[in-house]
């Protein structure tokens, strides 16, 4: 049963029985439209050296012998006139069809005019069918079968010729009022101008094949003989063949269509060639050239269709895809842009209008909570309710749970006011916040994508504050913003001329308060803004993810200062230096940092590598790896920010590190709160039980480094001791005794 399913399935699809979606429909009439466009210019060369042919061998002679020009030229080259105005017009059709789908027309006048062209044409092959009919004189021996069938394809072409004229002039009005092509009343453009392709090689090849077949009839010269019946050698069937080779392989429809009109053509054809009179010749070898020609030709018809169905279901997936959003089914960002584009060019009032970036924070929690699918399906309807809201302009999914809205300034907040109510009705009681940036184009020519990223960076600044759901971008902004711009396009130069440096922080033993060390801290000394703070670029590059060529660069400058001292034989404190997440994402960390510490020669002993809580619970199984690694090849490795954020025991578990690092926030109120007390010792006695040594930064007062000294701290750090300095302010504090390097720098 299997086996017989497939082979149905098989036949549905091979030829065609099945229904396609109007997309798949549109792409093969389009494709036939094209196809149309290629065969017309084709048919248009062939007539018109069928003109200058006849007027050589017909017309000149006959004027020559005082015959009138015009109705020799007519009488003898008419034919082929109303098939090239015919085939001309197609081609003026089909090539303004494909330029309202390609929109190269964009101005509306244009378009307007653009528009009439092909109605002009048709015009003209009207006129010239009713000309023709007129003065046609062909119309005689109608008891004589060669001339019955020659007249009646003559009529028949000449009707055609008028319907298509008529169906481009209907074409024309349908896309003159409505502004876009119309797929049926193309189709049957496309239908008469394939039966005039097939009457007219019908009428030529079957007055070809009768002069050369038929034999004692008595015709006259015109039909092909001379007095005595011989043959004239003058061409066979091939025009028939043609005309139908053009309509079965570059008109296609389905293949079950396209094969029995391919072969009830034929069969009527055969019949004609072969019918009355008695003396019917069609050699055998004809026969078996004409049947080949048949089957090649359907299978062909069927081999293309096949290739046109696979291109359009390819195309329309792309098409989809370029157009809309895989996971809410709304329109995609790159979509979005290109719609405000055209939009913007429209309106001359764009200053009224907002760029509205949407984010739903907390969103990550509700994935969490309720899992990915739900949260998938949660995108889907806040996507649609979006569309419902903002959609009589564009709106799109941009990234994650992010949108992206156009909306008028005074429609803006309740609109965004009716969103908000629909979020925390969707959200299963949990806590998510809308955060909308909104930003004014400044002119129809801005781009935007930048303005896109100025109401993402207004959405940014409105975090964590409850009640403040939207912030237009304004001038204040716009200079932070601009800041934010330099940091990221001036990155690679800062590192390459020296802008970005190592600050060195000190660290002391809690007993004797003598140097043990030093934390590396990366600034920016910018010719156009002076010092930049670290919170002024750190949080900028891990945003756009470039936090590892500061890294990068800051781990190169401590080894060379190392090395340099080395080289000086002067005294070298151990340097902590700092490892983001994205550090082991973005680059091989632990390779980059290994190679330098060879390329300098630096003792393992004087590099500490330090690594954030918060980094541990995101990319666990890469950095248990990493740290495994860094530890095995003799290196020591620091927890930092021990305490800044939602600190989990399993850490302490999972990962074996030889110094924890206690966030200076838990100094916060130090005096006022005694719990702090109770919780910091817990801490540093747990440490000590499990065997990791213990830092506290943050130190701020001599009550502080007092205490942590009580409770077995073993280092402190903090404005206590020093501030982040350059390394020649700290070598000379060194020198100067203002520190004192302990012997025990271990």
């Amino acid at each position: 049963m299997r086996f017989l399913s497939n082979i149905k399935k098989w036949t549905i699809n091979l030829f065609g029985f099945h229904r396609h979606d109007d997309y798949v429909k549109k792409h093969l009439n389009d494709a036939n439209v094209r196809s149309s466009a290629y065969m017309t210019f084709i048919i248009i060369a062939i007539e018109i050296w069928m003109i200058i042919r006849s007027i050589n061998k017909n017309v000149i002679p006959q004027v020559s012998n005082g015959a009138n020009l015009f109705d020799s030229l007519f009488t003898n080259t008419s034919l082929y006139f109303l098939f090239m105005i015919a085939a001309l017009t197609m081609l003026v059709f089909s090539v303004f069809y494909m330029y309202e789908k390609s929109k190269i027309i964009d101005n509306k006048f244009e378009k307007k005019i653009n528009t009439l062209i092909p109605a002009f044409f048709a015009i003209v092959l009207v006129l010239y069918s009713f000309l023709v009919i007129k003065e046609i004189s062909l119309f005689k021996n109608w008891n004589q079968r060669y001339y019955v069938v020659n007249n009646v394809s003559v009529i028949f072409l000449y009707i055609f010729a008028f319907l298509l004229g008529s169906s481009i002039i209907g074409h024309t009005i349908y896309r003159y009022k409505y502004g876009k092509n119309q797929i049926i009343l193309s189709i049957i453009v496309i239908i008469f101008f394939s039966l005039m392709c097939l009457t007219f090689g019908i009428k030529v090849g079957y007055s070809d094949f009768f002069s050369r077949f038929y034999l004692g009839t008595g015709l006259p010269k015109e039909a092909g003989f001379n007095d005595s019946g011989a043959i004239y050698e003058i061409k066979s069937i091939i025009c028939f063949l043609t005309m139908v080779l053009y309509v079965g392989c570059l008109l296609i429809w389905k293949p079950y269509i396209s094969i029995a009109m391919l072969t009830s053509i034929f069969i009527g054809y055969y019949y004609l060639l072969s019918g009355d009179p008695a003396n019917r010749i069609f050699p055998d070898g004809e026969k078996v050239n004409y049947i080949t020609f048949l089957i090649t030709l359907c299978a062909i018809a069927v081999s293309i269709y096949q290739q046109r169905v696979r291109e359009a279901l390819n195309s329309e997936d792309l098409e989809y895809n370029a157009k809309f959003d895989s996971i809410t089914g709304i329109n995609n960002y790159n979509y979005y842009v290109k719609e405000i584009s055209e939009l913007l060019k429209e309106i001359s009032n764009y200053n009224e209008f907002y760029y509205l970036f949407i984010n739903i924070e907390n969103f990550k929690t509700y994935n969490d909570q309720m899992g990915f699918n739900n949260g998938t399906e949660f995108l889907k309807r806040f996507a649609k309710k979006i569309v419902e809201i903002f959609g009589e302009f564009p709106c799109a999914r941009e990234s994650d749970d992010h949108f992206v809205a156009f909306v008028k300034m005074n429609e803006a907040i309740d609109k965004i006011n009716e969103l908000e109510k629909y979020l925390i009705e969707d959200s299963n009681g949990l806590y998510l916040n809308l955060r909308v940036g909104g930003v004014c184009p400044r002119n129809a020519a801005e781009d935007i994508n930048t303005s896109i990223d100025r109401a993402r960076y207004a959405a940014s600044l409105i975090k964590d504050k409850y009640n403040k759901i939207f912030i237009e971008y304004d001038d204040e902004m716009h200079k932070s913003y601009k800041k934010k711009q330099y940091v990221i396009n001036h990155l690679e130069e800062a590192i390459e001329n020296g802008y970005i440096k190592a600050y060195y922080q000190p660290v002391v033993w809690s007993e004797t308060q003598e140097l043990c060390g030093c934390e590396a801290l990366a600034r920016w000394i910018d010719p156009k803004y002076g010092l930049l703070s670290p919170g002024e670029f750190i949080p900028v590059l891990e945003e756009v993810r470039l936090i590892h060529k500061l890294d990068s660069a800051i781990f190169e400058i401590v080894c060379k200062n190392i090395r340099k001292l080395m080289d000086d034989g002067k005294k070298v404190v151990p340097v902590s230096i700092n490892f983001s997440r994205l550090d082991f994402e973005l680059m091989d960390a632990v390779s980059v940092f290994e190679n330098l510490i060879n390329k300098y020669d630096i003792p393992k002993e004087y590099v500490h590598v330090e690594i954030t809580e918060s980094a541990l619970t995101e990319t666990q199984d890469l950095l248990q790896k990493s740290i495994d690694k860094l530890h095995n090849d003799g290196f020591s490795i620091w927890l930092d920010d021990f305490g800044s954020g939602y600190s989990s025991l399993n850490v302490l578990k999972d990962f074996n590190f030889d110094v924890i690092k206690i966030d200076m926030k838990f100094l916060t109120n130090f005096e006022k709160k005694p719990v702090t007390k109770v919780i910091i010792d817990s801490i540093i006695k747990l440490s000590e039980k499990i065997g990791m040594k213990t830092l506290t930064e943050g130190v701020e007062t001599t009550e502080q480094a007092e205490f942590l000294k009580d409770v077995g701290c073993g280092r402190l750090q903090g404005y206590l001791f020093g501030k982040p300095i350059p390394l020649e302010e700290f070598l000379k504090q060194i020198e100067d005794n203002v520190f004192k390097i302990s012997n025990e720098i271990l």
